[in-house]
């Protein structure tokens, strides 16, 4: 049941969402140490609406408590030409007023939706969660991004995700934590926001297409919900949020049993086939879920598949997957094929640089992993940067001076050894700037990259698609 929110008590809840997906700083912080370099902070995702003005009042209850950092972000569609405007100048002042930090950008899905080939709602939730993860980068003591998704939105989401046809993993909703972007507010329903909101005296903005547009979720509220209730009465739509709260306890245990099963079949690369055919299927399946990484991917037609052919088929033969993936089987070893490379070239893709804060902890520096583009992101001195920076794809007879290397070396020969496939090495991307290679992206970094006590200011180098947002910082006092 939907339960009143209590400023003091959502705080609490928030700082155990904190600890949950940050568990390495979920101590209690450093009185000798800034809040900045003690313990991880949070990112709210603030819009201007209700459940995100509640969210950052909590947010900031909870910052003050725990002498914590804090920091609002707000992107703007402009798909709403002047409500959009205004809402961006309601948060603006809201944060002023409460002395938060506050980001801003500004950026149209509709680019995202026509690459993407998405909806507008989806191409938006996309863009949305690229800036937040930006802003969450930029700022190395933020440990994850607070959303203001409640209750209502979870019964929203289990129903759709239910009438569509999905699994119990799907019907678990929106989940308390979620990699790093954690939804304190599930517990409590828009009219206990709504009532919290008129107690604190605290004003917010209305998105009328909430109510109005004809998206899937503002179709459902205005005309399925009414039936819904008219049937089966007032407390029907309690059913969904009670049912992702029991599966979410049932499931927890599934996946610790098959991260155990996984660590047991795993071999290298490769699973053992009749470790794996003697599991039950049901865990089966989820063990080559976590095996392929591919949770959305692997429906339950094709884990069937891939058992059957394993029980029948013979060593040497393969199997199709979705993804472009091809499963093969020597022997007792599956073995994973690798995705094709997306269809872009080199001049789909920009560098942006970003100067990190003077007072900021530098992070972790690394190189990123060649195939996954959210993390192309490479932290280094601003003193190594030369003129100006570029993308471009990788040339024969490149060379470079990996770091801690102490010499140069052929960039193919980097490949070779990082083991990009001869098939994949063509979408590699390189960094380079006037005086040559910074970063082979997801492979190596040029020593001048090194991060040292004294190298003065540092910046981030990102290596993004081109018509993503960026962001802009205003601090608020």
């Amino acid at each position: 049941m939907p339960r009143p929110l209590v400023l003091d008590a959502a705080a609490r809840h928030l700082g155990e969402l904190v600890g949950r997906a940050c568990p390495a700083g979920a101590g209690a912080p450093d009185a000798s140490a800034p809040a900045s370099a003690s313990a991880p902070g949070v990112v709210v995702a603030l819009s201007g609406g209700p459940d995100s003005v509640a969210l950052l009042l909590v947010a900031r209850r909870w910052a003050g408590l725990a002498d914590r950092p804090l920091v609002a972000a707000h992107l703007n569609h402009g798909l709403r030409p002047g409500a959009a405007d205004l809402d961006a100048a309601f948060c603006r002042d809201l944060c002023g007023r409460l002395g938060v930090e506050l980001v801003e950008s500004d950026a149209d899905p509709r680019a995202a939706a026509r690459e993407r080939g998405l909806g507008p709602e989806e191409a938006a939730r996309h863009v949305r969660r690229r800036f937040l993860r930006d802003v969450l980068l930029e700022r190395p003591w933020s440990g994850c991004v607070a959303t203001g998704h409640h209750r209502d939105d979870q019964i929203e989401t289990v129903l759709m995700r239910l009438l569509r046809g999905t699994g119990p993993d799907g019907l678990r909703g929106i989940r308390p934590v979620a990699g790093d972007f954690i939804h304190p507010l599930l517990g409590h329903d828009r009219a206990a926001i709504v009532a919290f909101l008129e107690e604190q005296g605290q004003p917010w903005r209305l998105d009328a297409t909430n109510l109005e547009g004809d998206n899937l979720r503002a179709r459902l509220r205005r005309e399925v919900a009414p039936v819904l209730r008219d049937v089966f009465g007032d407390g029907c739509l309690e059913g969904p949020a009670r049912l992702a709260e029991l599966l979410e306890a049932d499931l927890d245990l599934l996946d610790a049993l098959a991260a155990r099963a996984l660590s047991d079949a795993v071999d290298g690369a490769s699973l053992r086939v009749d470790t794996l055919l003697a599991l039950p299927p049901a865990l089966a399946g989820r063990v080559l879920r976590r095996w392929l990484d591919a949770p959305e991917q692997l429906e339950a037609v094709h884990v069937a598949a891939i058992l059957g052919w394993l029980r029948e088929g013979t060593s040497g033969s393969g199997l199709d997957l979705p993804g472009g993936r091809r499963l093969t089987r020597e022997f007792n070893r599956l073995s994973p094929g690798i995705p094709p490379a997306p269809d872009v070239g080199p001049e789909d893709w920009r560098p942006e640089v970003r100067r990190l804060p003077e007072d900021a902890a530098a992070g972790t520096p690394g190189v990123g992993s060649w195939d996954d583009p959210d993390t192309w992101h490479l932290l280094c001195p601003a003193t190594a940067l030369r003129g100006n920076l570029r993308v471009r794809g990788w040339r024969r007879g490149d060379r470079m001076r990996p770091l801690g290397l102490g010499g140069g070396k052929k960039v193919s020969d980097l490949l070779r050894e990082a083991r990009v496939p001869a098939s994949r090495r063509g979408g590699v991307l390189i960094v380079d700037d006037d005086e040559g290679i910074l970063w082979v992206v997801g492979v190596a970094r040029d020593e001048r990259t090194r991060l040292l006590p004294d190298s003065g200011g540092t910046v981030t180098i990102s290596v993004i698609r081109r018509n993503y947002p960026t962001t802009r910082g205003t601090r608020s006092s």
